[in-house]
């Protein structure tokens, strides 16, 4: 299967920015610039839907992307908001106190040490760096970062989201979040004495009668050369309440089988069982471990064993598919012939609810050795995809889409440079799943344990406009589990790891499930607004 190779870019997208200098050699038949049909189909395909309404409502948010940072930080706030400093008059005056950067400045300033696993943030952020302000032995960090005062008249609840990457130092070092009404005695909301690394708290609010306006208090309290706190995406917004109903879509997620037959079956037999059954089961890719014959075979007669009760399953390629000596046609006509498709792309419609599978169309195991990138999409699989999401955004409709590699800076450990190559162009990517917001995307790959605070993040690509992105979740492994380890690296949990996610679409909102199936036990669960409904 000969593919026109597409031009080797520089891509800078979603949450930092990445640079990939990829260039195209030893693949076959590299074209010299993509063809006039993109721009074309781009020009009319989604970019009406940047801005689409989803079911939540937003009072206020700030990014700290607008505040300019000429000397890679600074001490200027968005407008409306404040900063008290306290307890130290010695250290380095770049970190006196809450700053605004970015990763990649903070980073370079300072080092690593997990500073970097902030999957969740983008562009710029507000940080406090303990470590290197380099305090005297009397002197005391404290400094408080306020929001502007939010307008929350005639709401009795609200919730307060961000994102957030603590680092805990010495006690009796801590930070806490609060709140004050109308100028009133702060009320704490959270308070951090441990790690807590990329997490997106959402934090629901009870407003007291007659209150107008809210301010809301970032401290971080009694530090001295410590380690940080960042936070990033601040906003309040109107919890959505409590689901109503049965969900109108059930779908199952999972991945990365690679040999792990048992687990395969005890998941698929625990998932068949589960209330409110399924009308699929999508296969991330990674369900053989090489992409041989007889693997599939293997796995074939697993599946014959241990149906899906839904007697739909649906498949992507991961690397593992495309691994070993036959080379990278023979591999696709063996997922081709697997799945009984034509061409790579599918969309099936479950219950009502779109889902999207895009794929590698080459890689060449023989050249590259199991090195990435893996993911090569022609101009007519972007093409198509492109024109598949607008019209289900004209639809009104949230689309699930599923590829098995990840996206550099949404989920953990897609900081590492090992995941930041995977997509031969990912520019072209971003380009085009970019511009929506009705997405929920779903992601394998890393077998990061789900317990992770960043198992979900956000795709956001500046170049559509569209700063709201959409979700991007990890579906966890059946096979093993791993955490980050180092900069770039991971490890292997130990004992016997497996998880995967269930899909549940309501009227306003589209929950996933993460679960562990050794412990036979929901892990925890996110819920995600869809578009709204348009009125008349």
């Amino acid at each position: 299967m000969a593919l026109p190779a597409r031009k080797s870019v520089t891509v800078l997208t979603c949450a930092l920015a990445v640079a990939l200098g990829i260039t195209a050699a030893g693949m076959s038949g590299v074209s010299a610039a993509q063809g006039p049909d993109r721009a074309a189909q781009q020009s009319k395909a989604g970019k009406s839907y940047v801005d689409q309404a989803l079911t939540e409502t937003v009072l206020w948010s700030e990014d700290f992307d607008s505040v300019p940072t000429p000397t890679d930080f600074t001490h200027t706030l968005p407008e409306g908001w404040s900063k008290e400093n306290a307890g130290f008059t010695t250290g380095e005056a770049r970190w006196a106190g809450w700053a605004i950067t970015d990763i990649r400045d903070w980073t370079w300033a300072v080092g690593t040490d997990k500073r970097h696993y902030f999957t969740r943030a983008h562009d710029k952020l507000a940080v406090v760096e303990s470590q290197h302000q380099r305090l005297n032995d009397t002197d005391r960090l404290n400094t408080a970062l306020k929001s502007p005062a939010v307008d929350v008249k005639k709401h009795d609840r609200i919730v307060l989201g961000f994102d957030s990457h603590y680092r805990q130092g010495d006690a009796p070092q801590h930070a806490t979040v609060s709140v004050s009404f109308d100028g009133g005695k702060p009320v704490e909301l959270r308070r951090y004495d441990a790690d807590k690394l990329s997490s997106h708290e959402a934090i629901t609010v009870d407003v007291p009668e007659g209150a107008r306006k809210a301010v809301f208090t970032w401290s971080y309290k009694d530090g001295h050369n410590d380690w940080f706190w960042a936070i990033d995406n601040a906003r309040v917004s109107l919890p959505m309440g409590e689901v109503e109903g049965e969900p109108s879509a059930v779908i199952d997620v999972i991945s990365d089988i690679q040999g792990g037959i048992d687990n395969y079956k005890s998941a698929v037999r625990q998932l068949n069982d589960m209330p409110d059954p399924a009308g699929a089961m999508f296969v991330n890719g990674d369900f053989v471990d090489l992409g041989k014959q007889e693997l599939y075979d293997e796995f074939e007669a697993a599946r014959k064993e241990v149906p899906h009760a839904s007697g739909r399953d649906y498949y992507t390629i991961g690397n593992h598919e495309m691994l070993g000596p036959e080379g990278s046609e023979a591999y696709i006509d063996r997922f081709l012939d697997f799945t009984g498709q034509d061409k790579v792309w599918r969309e099936e419609i479950v219950d009502g609810v779109p889902n999207i599978t895009v794929n590698t169309e080459y890689y060449s195991d023989v050249d590259r050795k199991g090195v990435e990138p893996y993911v090569k999409l022609s101009d007519e699989q972007l093409n198509w995809l492109d024109s598949r999401l607008a019209h289900w955004a004209k639809q009104g409709k949230p689309v699930m889409l599923y590829n098995h590699q990840a996206v550099p800076y949404t989920v953990t450990e897609t900081h590492s440079s090992w995941n930041g190559n995977d997509y031969f162009d990912l520019e072209a990517f971003t380009e085009v799943v970019g511009k929506y917001s009705n997405i929920i995307m779903f992601t394998s790959h890393t077998h990061q344990s789900l317990k992770a605070e960043d198992w979900w993040g956000r795709l956001r690509a500046e170049a559509t406009g569209n700063m709201r992105g959409f979700p991007v979740v990890n579906t966890g492994a059946i096979k093993n589990a791993t955490e980050p380890h180092g900069d770039h690296q991971s490890r292997r949990l130990e004992g016997n790891h497996s998880s995967g996610l269930r899909v549940k679409v309501f009227e306003d909102r589209v929950r996933v499930e993460a679960w562990d199936f050794v412990a036979g036990k929901k892990i925890k669960h996110v819920d995600f607004p869809v578009p709204a409904k348009r009125k008349g």
